[in-house]
């Protein structure tokens, strides 16, 4: 197989996995708009929330390394009115070219919502719209490849997500469906003679969700 040929089959995964997270989600049930039940709490979701999530990902780095799945455990909190939030992230990927290596990083987000005005309507189509939005994010990365010993680097990303619920999202909290793509641009190298390891990432999972500012 032509090694070039292999990043657009890793960027056609990603956008399917976000295909299929998207499909998944617009069957969620619709009761997750209902107002809350009696004794379900009196906290209804207006775009300020906070929440912890765990999510897996596919990666795809330059032809010359291997792809690979990860995962991700963050915490994220919101700005009022879903005008947007800040997610900080602890990510694990391994990437490498014949045996991958573990690569550690902090991932710090901002998220810009700009549809957030249609969480006025009603309905999960205004949920899907509303939670849209643009994600810049930085932080340090190190790898811990078996042969070449640890190697820091820094790292800058772009990408766009989107969020659902899938409990009652009036209640107070509940759980949500999260989905992100991210570009990654970095000065890491995962062992001597290699490429910086930019990388392509799907990233979807799921999230508990509480009504409200943190501060």
């Amino acid at each position: 197989m032509n090694p070039a040929s292999r990043q657009p089959s890793a960027a056609r995964q990603a956008l399917a996995a976000l295909l299929f997270a998207l499909v998944f989600a617009a069957g969620a049930p619709l009761a997750a708009q209902e107002e809350p039940l009696p004794g379900e709490g009196d906290r209804p979701f207006n775009g300020s929330f906070s929440e912890w999530s765990l999510r897996g990902s596919i990666n795809s780095t330059t032809p010359e390394l291997s792809e690979s799945l990860g995962g991700e455990v963050a915490f994220r909190s919101s700005f009022p009115l879903y005008l947007g939030d800040v997610r900080l992230a602890y990510r694990l990927s391994p990437l490498g070219d014949v045996e991958p290596g573990p690569v550690h990083a902090l991932h710090l987000a901002l998220n810009l919502h700009p549809l957030y005005l249609t969480l006025l309507s009603e309905g999960l189509l205004s949920h899907f719209l509303a939670s849209l939005h643009l994600e810049l994010g930085f932080g340090p990365q190190l790898a811990t490849g078996p042969e070449d010993g640890p190697a820091f680097g820094f790292a800058g990303s772009v990408g766009a997500g989107f969020d659902l619920p899938i409990t009652r999202a009036n209640r107070g909290q509940g759980i949500w469906l999260t989905a992100t793509y991210r570009r990654t641009w970095t000065t890491l190298r995962t062992g001597v003679d290699q490429p910086r390891a930019h990388e392509h990432a799907a990233l979807l999972g799921l999230a508990w969700r509480t009504n409200g500012l943190i501060f």
